[in-house]
Parts: C-alpha cells; sequence; structure tokens
C-alpha cells in the first residue's frame, strides 16, 4: 500500500500517463509536462486579465519560472517522503495531512519565486516590497496547493478502495483455499480407510500362505502411514519426503500385484530439499495404478521423476498401462490437483496431461522453483 501511493505522480490523474512504470527518470519528465500545464494555464490567465495575447517571451519567462517551482516542489516532496513526514502525514491523517499537501506547494512556490529572482537579477527584497509581486506569490501558491491537495486526495480514496478490493479479494481465495483443502482431506479421508482395509485384508491372506510377503507389506504400509501422517500435519514438505512417501505406497502396492507392478523413483538430490505441498503427487500415482497398471492384463511400469527446466521445476509421473482417452483432462484427482496448484502458485504453475512415449498416460506437474 505505502508502494503503491509512492509510486503516483499527480500527472496520473490522466489515464494515458499511467501506462509507464514508475521510475527517477519518468516522475522528472512527468514534472516537466506538469509544469508546462501550468505555464500554459497560467499564460492564459494573464492574457484574459489583460485582454490581449502575451508575447512568445512572456510565455518563455512563464514557463522557466513554473519549472524552477515545479521541481522546487518535486524536490520537496521526494524529501518529505525521504523523511518519513508524507507517511506520517498519512498516518495522521485529516487535517494534518491536507495541511502537509497544502504547506508544500506554497513552500514550494515561495523558494522557487526566490530562487527565480536571484536567476533573473531581479532583488528578492523588492518583489517582497511589491504588493502586486506579493500578491501574485500568494495566488500562485494557493492555485497550485489546492491542485495538488484535490490530486492527492483523490489518489488517497482510490488507494484506499485499491486496498480494500485487495483484501475482499485475499479472503475470497483463502476461502476458496480453505474449500479445497477441505474437499481434499474429505477425499483423503475417504482414500486411506479403502487403502487401509485392503492392505490389512492382503496381508491376512499372506500370513500363512507367504510370511516374507506378509512382513514386507506390513513394513512398507508402517512406513507409509508414518510418512502420510506426517504430511497431514504440515503445510508444506519437501520432494525428498514425497518421493518416500511414493515409494512406500508403491511398495505396499508391488507386493500385492506381484510382478505386474514395476516402479522407480527418480530424484536428483538437489532437489531432495525443494519445498512443496503435502500430499500433492499421491492422487496422480493413485490414477496411473488403479486406471493405467490394472485394467491391463501384463500390468506395467511406474516411474516418478523431477527435473529443474530453467527457473522451475517439472515433476512427472508416467506409466505404461492403457492410457488415458483422447479427449480426457483426467477426473476428480487430476481436477483437485489443478485447484490446489493455482490456489497455491496462481499461473505460476501448471498441470499437463499426455501420452508416455513407450505407451500409457504422462502427468507433468511444472512448480516455480
Amino acid at each position: 500500500m505505502e508502494a503503491i501511493r509512492q509510486s503516483h505522480h499527480p500527472l496520473e490523474i490522466i489515464p494515458v500517463f499511467r501506462r509507464i512504470p514508475c521510475s527517477f527518470a519518468r516522475d522528472i519528465a512527468y514534472t516537466f509536462i506538469w509544469n508546462g500545464f501550468f505555464a500554459l494555464g497560467f499564460y492564459v490567465i494573464n492574457a484574459l486579465a489583460i485582454g490581449k495575447l502575451l508575447p512568445f517571451a512572456a510565455f518563455q519567462l512563464i514557463f522557466v519560472i513554473s519549472n524552477i517551482i515545479g521541481y522546487t516542489i518535486h524536490f520537496l516532496f521526494w524529501l518529505g517522503r525521504s523523511l518519513g513526514l508524507d507517511a506520517a502525514s498519512r498516518r495522521a491523517g485529516g487535517v494534518v495531512q491536507v495541511a502537509y499537501h497544502t504547506g508544500v506547494p506554497i513552500v514550494g512556490v515561495a523558494v522557487g519565486f526566490s530562487f527565480a529572482s536571484l536567476l533573473f537579477g531581479w532583488g528578492l527584497a523588492a518583489w517582497l516590497k511589491d504588493p502586486g509581486t506579493v500578491l501574485q506569490i500568494l495566488v500562485v501558491s494557493l492555485v497550485v496547493s489546492i491542485v495538488l491537495t484535490v490530486i492527492f486526495s483523490w489518489r488517497e480514496r482510490d488507494a484506499r478502495a485499491e486496498m480494500t478490493l485487495a483484501h475482499e479479494r485475499e479472503r475470497a481465495e483463502r476461502r476458496e483455499r480453505e474449500a479445497v483443502l477441505a474437499n481434499l482431506r474429505a477425499l483423503q479421508a475417504q482414500i486411506e480407510p479403502h487403502f487401509l482395509f485392503n492392505t490389512l485384508a492382503n496381508v491376512v491372506s499372506l500370513v500363512d500362505a507367504d510370511p516374507a510377503k506378509a512382513k514386507r507389506m506390513l513394513e512398507s504400509f508402517n512406513r507409509f502411514l508414518r510418512a502420510s501422517l506426517a504430511a497431514t500435519r504440515t503445510e508444506s514438505t519437501t520432494l525428498g519426503a514425497e518421493g518416500e512417501l511414493l515409494a512406500a505406497y508403491l511398495d505396499v502396492l508391488q507386493v500385492r500385484m506381484g510382478s505386474r507392478l514395476r516402479y522407480a523413483i527418480d530424484v536428483p538430490a538437489e532437489l531432495h530439499a525443494f519445498a512443496m505441498p503435502p500430499m500433492l503427487l499421491q492422487p496422480v500415482v493413485e490414477n496411473a495404478i488403479r486406471h493405467g497398471l490394472e485394467p491391463k492384463v501384463d500390468g506395467g511400469n511406474v516411474r516418478f521423476s523431477a527435473r529443474r527446466d530453467g527457473a522451475d521445476v517439472v515433476i512427472e509421473i508416467a506409466d505404461t498401462g492403457v492410457g488415458f482417452a483422447p479427449t480426457t483432462r483426467g477426473g476428480v484427482g487430476l481436477t483437485n490437483l489443478r485447484d490446489r496448484l493455482r490456489l497455491i502458485y496462481g499461473e505460476r504453475a501448471s498441470l499437463t496431461v499426455g501420452e508416455n512415449g513407450g505407451g500409457g498416460a504422462a502427468v507433468a506437474v511444472r512448480v516455480p522453483g
């Protein structure tokens, strides 16, 4: 909010001048244009006062004086921001803020006229003794102060409206994020008992027939439950921890499916500590098993991999199963994943569903690195 207020120039009251990003050079150029508007205005006022056009030399003189005054005011406002006076006046609000925005131009006009007097050798003392000159300075000060005060008030109201709108958007996004997370927890609560009961049923069936397999399945299931429980209790995990969770999950399924399931986890060491949301990728792996490999008589491979791609990290889950239908974009699991990516990363993340080179499907998740 502070940055928004300080980046505006009075000339931005005209929409076309809002297109150029704020910078020191831009503000200097804008002040030059702003001074030109004031010079033209005062030239017209003087011409109307005497009832005829003034010579071009008179406009040149007014233009030079306007620039001296304008850049003096520009410097004083810059100095006020640097010293924190501008921010302090906004915090105080009301009369203090109006007094600040009115007082700075008045001081700027007086100092600017003094500089002009020294530059042209008119003699400051003589100016101050001339009632007409003093009146002229007061009128110019009043006009400039009113114009700038109105503009700063407009900016303040506009900035407050932007802040209110931003807060409303933030609250709406927070509510949407909470709703998606609630849906995810509900889905997870449905998945885990299903997976739990199937695994326990498989263990029971293996205890007598193949104790070694039963033991391996229990050990893998124990690792999965520990990793899953840790993931549900935190808002962030690492790519390495997510790989361990998926390895335990796939190991349990491999005991059940036997040679029909083969998997590989390929996460480079430099990406093990990469932070990411928890339980983001398990639904994708589960889809690969349920919809890709289980319907296929011979089963197939599942590969979980990650790599750097410029400033992003690309995570891919590929299988050699039956693949997706030609027009599919995924089911509920991938829809929830898209929603989570959008809420967490905005437009910086993407989800791509495509064909695997060796047959089957490939889902790629790109997140900012």
